[in-house]
């Protein structure tokens, strides 16, 4: 782990965060004296600011420096999502009212008396749908925390691909992804995960990478659940970028602790399956990105011949364009990462996604030639523990002729 990084990047968040808590509660106070509001309403979230903000830098910072309960950290995560996040919608709205009351001051100075007294009362109802828009964000952190963080989807697609042989169509993939078991408060959500997915009769299982925050306890602490995944043939994993967010000898207590629940991790190899006398390959890179360079494409397609089917398993989609199109003989590459941005808003039949400014693809299937790739949208969280608009999924995929 580079903990310099880490650190540097953790302190400017903190900044982030203090100045905007700093302008929210500019504003609220100057509502509250306006108005004529008892002072507590603007003590109280004074007071609790300063308390999250530093409960969220204590949480931070543990995982670089010392261990924290995961339950505290999960509550302290919860709280910071609830009373913080709101705020960098709220900030927006905040910022056009204080452009709106000073392009009304601007116009004051060339205004009759009695075109003031109009102003000002537009400056009040300005002031007031400001905020009463700002409560609309805490509806919808806490409507995501109690809903859709755990509201497990399974989305289904049929791939249909070129090079697929008669004898494997209809073969059933169910992807997982990005379990990241420490984001979980217990043990109750992955467990609803594996009996939806033993549900759906699976040829093969794949998951493509990080299974865990930082730690391989958050693995075993799930282990008797991953290991009662079934499905006809086996399951096969990669692994992603927050796998290696730890020391070298907890990296090797994790690929140990994930084989042993009989998941076939493949780092850099493939495995050649003979069904129904026809060759699929699964083949497996370890992480390209984020920083990461552990991925060796030549090494995991090395005697993979270009007319057999092969699925890979790359934890960031990125590499799709950058790495695996054109050059590798990929029929279908399977990803995560993203988690589909974690939030989404929809209004009026209008979608808006932050993730596909990010991600040129960022969920589901896309396909460019003989080349397709799917991206999960994973199925726990990193950072707050919530997911806005955008449900955990479970995949099914149906190979096709």
């Amino acid at each position: 782990m580079d903990i310099t990084r880490f650190i540097v990047f953790f302190s400017i968040l903190t900044l982030i965060l203090s100045i905007i808590e700093f302008y929210t509660l500019f504003n609220w106070r100057k509502f509250v004296n306006k108005n004529k509001i008892n002072i507590l309403w603007y003590s109280i979230p004074k007071y609790l600011s300063i308390i999250l903000l530093l409960i969220s830098s204590i949480s931070m910072f543990s995982s670089i420096f010392f261990s924290l309960n995961e339950k505290f950290r999960y509550i302290s995560m919860m709280l910071i999502a609830i009373w913080v996040l709101p705020k960098l919608a709220i900030v927006p709205i905040l910022m056009i009212k204080d452009v709106s009351n000073l392009f009304i001051s601007l116009v004051n100075k060339f205004s009759n008396k009695k075109e003031k007294n109009i102003d000002l009362e537009k400056r009040k109802f300005v002031e007031v749908s400001s905020w009463s828009l700002a409560t609309i964000p805490f509806f919808m952190v806490s409507k995501g925390l109690f809903s859709t963080t755990y509201d497990f989807t399974v989305r289904r697609a049929e791939v249909i691909l070129q090079n697929l042989p008669k004898e494997l169509d209809g073969l059933k993939i169910v992807q997982l992804s990005d379990l990241h078991l420490g984001s979980f408060y217990d043990y109750r959500p992955f467990q609803e995960v594996v009996r939806i997915t033993n549900s759906l009769k699976a040829d093969i299982i794949v998951i493509t990478g990080d299974f865990v925050n930082n730690s391989p306890k958050e693995l075993k602490e799930n282990y008797s659940d991953l290991s009662k995944l079934n499905s006809e043939i086996g399951m096969y994993s990669c692994l992603g970028n927050h796998d290696h967010y730890m020391s070298e000898f907890d990296h090797r207590t994790l690929i140990k602790a994930i084989n042993d629940t009989g998941n076939k991790l493949l780092i850099n190899n493939s495995e050649k399956l003979i069904i129904n006398n026809s060759i699929l390959n699964i083949v497996g890179v370890d992480n390209v990105g984020m920083r990461q360079k552990f991925g060796d494409f030549k090494l995991a397609f090395d005697g993979i011949e270009e007319e057999e089917t092969s699925i890979l398993l790359c934890h960031d989609p990125t590499n799709w364009d950058l790495n695996i199109r054109n050059n590798f003989p990929a029929d279908l590459t399977l990803s995560g990462h993203t988690h589909g941005g974690q939030v989404a808003w929809e209004f009026n039949g209008i979608e808006f996604k932050p993730a596909k400014f990010v991600y040129r693809q960022s969920e589901g299937l896309y396909k460019n030639g003989d080349n397709q790739l799917y991206v999960n949208r994973g199925i726990g969280t990193v950072g707050p523990p919530l997911r806005i608009g955008v449900k955990p999924e479970i995949t099914e995929l149906i190979l096709k002729v």
